[in-house]
């Protein structure tokens, strides 16, 4: 049975009106009110007739891409890797950039039935399962960058395994004492790199026979004020950790301006490892993980196109490779 949005509107006890301004993300609509609404679009299986009719009769040409902070660095690696790789088809892309946990709740629970796109890039938020279900209700392609969903393709790198190199690097140093200064484990957004790195941090330990010290751990903010702010923390504890290891190079800059505070030089008082490779560290001579940014955009924007252009759609996931940048930051612990 194919329902209509008069069905919506009677299931859900609302005037239609209030189910096209759901649909078309008015924000005239009581957030109780939109949940009703979008709980029985997901029982009902209801996709939009103008949705319906633009999949069938026309292309838009364009491509969304959802991302979240677009002005941090590794966003705008991603985003030139799928640049490069788009300019060279027939679509052009929309950018609906993240910035809270309602807004993101909104594009995902809307844009599959706006018929404004003819596929979606996903980059590091996961997917619930009811959002899964309206992708594929709406019949609309989508890639998953930096992050992983079992039922559409997904282009990642192994965050644990980078993290463990990072820390199995810094024990072979002869380090012992590690701190471990990361963003939220458990954010509003949903992204798992944070937790997977301090995954690859403890299990590193583990693998070594070295001991978790929880005083040692800084979980807070992906933003380099807080890797000044944790480092800090750590040296002013009675028996500082002797190195660093920060979830990404922004936190490691912040590690390096807390050292430089405190009249200490990375490398040779501290040892800092960071997580990216951003272009900066070159510059700072950080010792990091190397993640392939750029060719994560080009990878997903490859896959999307093959989906778009030739009807693939296979689930495959796509795991490209991290590998240690060592520099001076990172030297052996001084016997002394």
């Amino acid at each position: 049975m194919a329902y209509t949005i008069k069905d919506v509107a009677k299931r859900a006890g609302v005037g239609i009106a209030t189910v096209s301004r759901v649909l078309n993300e008015s924000p005239n609509v009581l957030p109780e009110t939109r949940a009703r609404v979008l709980a029985v679009i997901d029982e009902l299986g209801y996709r939009p007739n103008h949705a319906a009719r633009q999949l069938v009769t026309a292309k838009t040409n364009a491509i969304a891409i959802i991302l979240p902070f677009l002005t941090r660095p590794f966003f705008i690696e991603v985003l030139r890797g799928i640049e490069a790789v788009v300019a060279n088809s027939e679509y052009q892309l929309i950018i609906f950039n993240v910035d809270s946990p309602e807004q993101r709740t909104r594009y995902f629970n809307t844009l599959p039935f706006l018929g404004r796109t003819d596929g979606l890039l996903i980059v590091s938020l996961p997917l619930a399962q009811p959002e899964i279900k309206r992708l594929q209700a709406a019949n609309l392609p989508a890639v998953m960058i930096d992050t992983q969903v079992a039922n559409l393709p997904s282009v990642v790198v192994d965050n644990v395994g980078g993290a463990f190199k990072a820390v199995e690097h810094l024990i072979s140093q002869g380090h012992q004492r590690i701190g471990f200064v990361s963003g939220q484990l458990e954010p509003d957004l949903g992204f798992t790199v944070n937790r997977d790195r301090r995954r690859g941090y403890e299990a590193a330990l583990t693998a070594h026979h070295l001991p978790l010290q929880p005083e040692y751990l800084r979980p807070g903010f992906d933003r380099r004020d807080w890797g000044h702010q944790a480092a800090l923390e750590l040296l002013a504890l009675p028996e500082s950790p002797s190195a660093i290891f920060a979830a990404n190079d922004d936190l490691a800059f912040g590690v390096i301006d807390a050292l430089r505070e405190r009249g200490l030089k990375a490398g040779e008082d501290i040892a800092v490892v960071g997580y990216d490779d951003l272009e900066m560290a070159q510059l700072v001579g950080l010792t990091t993980i190397h993640q392939p940014m750029e060719q994560m955009g080009r990878k997903g924007a490859e896959v999307l196109l093959a989906a778009l252009n030739e009807g693939t759609r296979r689930p495959t996931l796509y795991t490209l490779p991290v590998n240690l940048i060592e520099r001076a930051s990172s030297s052996k612990l001084s016997q002394a």
